[in-house]
């Protein structure tokens, strides 16, 4: 019986040290904890699920992702940027409680695939629970993820990650802590939804492939100005 309880209290021990190491670094969390969704998995001859991978330039930009209060990145096709911007959101959405985040995309339907999802799991959903059982359980949700609707996911500490399609009045209607923009030079009016953004977030994040738009001028400007 002492030592049934000695090993119980060592797992104890190990899971909140991985839980503290996870709060403090949302890529150990990704990296070593949870799982990404590969959409290609049959023909590359891979598991559906994945850890996530190491790339050179991620260190870089989570350093970003939670320090800088506006982040705009451009990005080309298959570079996880949009995972990694989940990743980090999900991982700011459990750990640090009452969250509310918007997450805006051109249409519905993507706005779903990043969030919960509906009949393939979201980036969210698929990130809570890939992630080791004993992280959902200390980290928990008011009801099952599979009964979440598509656009939503909420924890029980108060954190919601909601998408929206584009449009303005789609921000005007929140007053969200942070906003991401995905694929931001193929909203449309994404000066709108950014102006309706900027006054009431504690932090902007857009992302986009490379597009003729107001996105891509800003970066440009921001790009002159430093030669």
């Amino acid at each position: 019986m002492v030592l049934e309880q000695q090993a119980l209290a060592a797992k104890v021990l190990r899971e909140k040290d991985i839980d503290d190491a996870c709060r403090d670094d949302p890529l150990y969390w990704l990296m070593h904890h949870t799982r990404t969704r590969d959409d290609h998995w049959r023909e590359m001859g891979t598991p559906p699920y994945a850890k996530f991978p190491n790339k050179p330039y991620f260190p870089w930009l989570f350093d970003g992702l939670r320090n800088d209060r506006r982040l705009f990145v451009p990005k080309s096709r298959d570079m996880m940027v949009s995972w990694a911007v989940m990743g980090y959101l999900t991982w700011l959405a459990q750990w640090y409680g009452a969250c509310h985040i918007l997450v805006q995309t051109q249409r519905e339907d993507k706005a779903k695939d990043l969030v919960s999802g509906t009949d393939v799991p979201g980036y969210v959903r698929t990130l809570y629970e890939q992630q080791d059982d004993f992280l959902k359980i200390l980290h928990p949700t008011p009801q099952p993820p599979s009964e979440m609707a598509g656009l939503v996911f909420t924890w029980t500490n108060g954190s919601k990650i909601q998408g929206v399609p584009s449009g303005a009045e789609q921000i005007r209607q929140y007053h969200p802590s942070c906003v991401f923009f995905d694929e931001a030079a193929f909203l449309d009016d994404f000066l709108g939804s950014y102006g309706a953004a900027e006054p009431v977030a504690t932090q902007i994040i857009a992302v986009s492939s490379a597009s003729p738009s107001d996105f891509g001028h800003i970066v440009q400007r921001v790009l002159d100005k430093r030669k």
